[in-house]
């Protein structure tokens, strides 16, 4: 169940550069708090204020502030708010393994929500209330680590021709008869955004959650091409999700997981910031 005047039966998502966000708030006038961080901090809490204090790198404390900005703007958003409604927003934590609420998956009453951050790039994504909704961004490296087939692929994964791994696919190109590093951080990604939809989090080995292309039928919800389901015996809450790779800044992957029926957009930052949903 949505509240009243709640965005539809789809997930909207953002993939962007922590500096794009950044100047994008600049833009909006929206902001104040002393111009932390081009004013994203005028949509985070005191406590979130706070806490990006503790990084001691600049880009760690912005990848932080603009992650959890957009995942408060988006909320802001789906919920039928304003930008400058974001900040006020109670952010609940509570952890699917041990249950404290001091830590683990972040949520908002009235919406469902997912974030993720790597290097520089960040990510957010909201659907429905009550949807199983999880989403994942990564930079993609000049080479895995050791043993990484081991950890994340299951064995029928590690034939796979790279196109089946991307977020716009093509017609398989004999080139592509083996996966890339890329393909295998794809792969990772896709398993990431189901294990984070689930609540269960990398408490289980990636390896254990077996992708398979989605056929037709199934993909006429969370998306088209390119659809992957997760297939994990035991685990209901993994089993049957529906992963899409979706377009991410060059040099980064990224993924949407979520049930079936659940239609998934990208969103720009002039939508996010408009002061009218």
């Amino acid at each position: 169940m949505t509240m009243p005047g709640t965005r539809g039966a789809w997930i909207e998502y953002a993939a962007v550069p922590s500096a794009a966000l950044q100047d994008a708030a600049a833009r909006s006038s929206l902001g104040g708090c002393g111009r932390l961080f081009g004013d994203l901090g005028a949509f985070l809490s005191a406590r979130e204020r706070d806490a990006s204090l503790r990084f001691r790198r600049a880009a760690d404390r912005l990848d932080y502030v603009a992650s959890h900005a957009l995942f408060r703007l988006l909320a802001a958003r789906r919920l039928g708010l304003t930008p400058a409604d974001a900040a006020g927003l109670d952010v609940r934590r509570r952890c699917a393994g041990c249950g404290s609420t001091g830590h683990g998956k972040p949520s908002i009453d009235g919406v469902a929500l997912s974030l993720s951050r790597s290097h520089g790039t960040v990510m957010a994504a909201s659907a429905p209330e009550g949807a199983s909704l999880g989403a994942d961004i990564e930079r993609v490296p000049a080479e895995v680590f050791a043993g990484f087939d081991d950890y994340v692929l299951a064995p029928e994964e590690r034939t796979w021709p790279d196109a089946v791994t991307a977020a716009e696919p093509t017609d398989p190109d004999p080139a592509d008869a083996e996966l890339t590093d890329a393909g295998r951080i794809r792969l990772w990604v896709a398993k990431e955004a189901a294990l984070k939809a689930s609540g269960v989090g990398l408490a289980l080995d990636p390896s254990s959650v077996r992708l398979v292309p989605a056929g037709t039928r199934e993909t006429a919800g969370i998306g088209t091409s390119g659809t992957l389901r997760a297939e994990c015996a035991g685990y209901p809450g993994i089993h049957g999700l529906l992963v899409t790779p979706v377009p991410a800044p060059d040099g980064y992957a990224a993924a949407v997981a979520a049930p079936a029926g659940l239609t998934a957009r990208a969103v720009s930052l002039g939508e996010i910031f408009a002061t009218k949903g």
